[in-house]
């Protein structure tokens, strides 16, 4: 009998002010400049999305009980995302990545690389990438199983045009199994260190992985050649997020007087905050702390989807149950901090690009 082996790269969605345990050491902060974003929203199903590229195949697809459009990978391809500027040494990426198996067993899945990539510009260049994987500098995190009812493995692998930088041995991920599991893909690189976590669990802390004098300027995947059909096999990537920097929360609070985050982040249309912001949420609690005096007003911000009013009833809910999550989770006063909403009525950047929605999502803290 077939079994479903689904394995979703994406945040669990907690109610307001929940905080789980899992996630309780999960220190990931994003950057706070969020230079690349594509969630596949305006692809075409059934279409390669617009200026991506590909050796072989892949499709933006709906899939089923997940929200929103998904870009479906094929098996011996290889794909590398439209330019973006050059990335500083310190920046960060997220992604969601579901794969489903559907087979009798017995033969190993292909192999999925999600890549940082290095690519000089012009098109010959960025062609004989997807042809020939020489063409780049790369770093990949390589996602593996040998098998249906095997634990998924992930390694880490670094080239410079070609040849290997660095490599190691595969890490079993937990809690993965035949069953269904929610997860999330978090990298975090500073100049030539690498950080990787899915979900709660930091798989690697590798200090000189990145090759020196890399400035990466693309993401991408590969998927090996396989011998499962494509009723058996599905590999769907979505909510892909580049982003400089990471603020410095003590500053920002402590002499600036205010701190803007894009990384605390809600269900859609919803209050209730994702485990994934447990890292902000956790250094943000450590300055309050820090500072037993301080006082702050907690306000939240949204984009301009959906209605005006609803909006900023939500940015107030939101506002609200990070307060709630401090309090409960981190230990600090209620009393110390107040609580606003703004909805859309102060956009942080253009509400007509997908990079400008996702600076508008935010929550501010201003030192009262």
């Amino acid at each position: 009998m077939k079994k479903l082996m689904l394995l979703a790269l994406m945040g669990i969605s907690v109610t307001a002010g929940a905080q789980s345990g899992t996630y309780s050491r999960f220190d990931y902060i994003p950057g706070d400049n969020i230079l690349y974003t594509e969630d596949f929203s305006d692809e075409a199903i059934g279409e390669l999305p617009m200026k991506w590229i590909t050796n072989n195949r892949g499709e933006t697809v709906s899939v089923e009980q997940l929200q929103g459009k998904w870009f479906r990978l094929f098996p011996g391809s290889r794909f590398a995302s439209p330019a973006f500027k050059k990335l500083p040494a310190n920046f960060t990426m997220d992604a969601d990545i579901q794969i489903r198996y559907a087979g009798e067993g017995g033969y190993v899945y292909p192999e999925l690389e999600i890549k940082l990539l290095d690519i000089l510009p012009g098109d010959a260049h960025v062609n004989s990438y997807v042809v020939n994987q020489d063409a780049a500098n790369e770093v990949a995190l390589v996602l593996s199983s040998a098998g249906e009812g095997k634990p998924l493995t992930a390694s880490l692998k670094s080239y410079v045009k070609g040849s290997t930088h660095f490599s190691n041995e595969g890490k079993e991920i937990k809690a993965v199994s035949d069953n269904e599991h929610m997860l999330h893909l978090s990298v975090w690189v500073q100049q030539q260190r690498i950080r990787c976590w899915i979900n709660e669990e930091k798989i690697f802390d590798i200090p000189l992985g990145v090759p020196a004098n890399t400035s990466f300027n693309r993401a991408g995947f590969s998927v090996e050649s396989s011998v499962y059909t494509e009723d058996q096999l599905g590999i769907y990537v979505s909510n892909l997020k580049v982003a400089e920097g990471t603020p410095d929360m003590r500053n920002k609070l402590l002499k600036e007087g205010r701190l803007v985050t894009n990384g605390i982040l809600f269900d859609t249309g919803s209050d209730r905050i994702k485990p994934k912001s447990n890292g902000v949420l956790k250094e943000i609690a450590a300055v309050l702390k820090e500072n037993a005096s301080m006082k702050v007003k907690i306000v939240g911000h949204t984009d301009s989807d959906g209605e005006a009013p609803a909006n900023q009833e939500l940015s107030k809910r939101r506002a609200a149950a990070v307060q709630k999550s401090l309090t409960t989770n981190f230990g600090i006063d209620a009393s110390r901090m107040q609580t606003d909403g703004l909805g859309e009525g102060s956009p942080a950047a253009d509400n007509t690009t997908r990079e400008g929605k996702a600076k508008n999502r935010r929550v501010e803290f201003i030192k009262l």
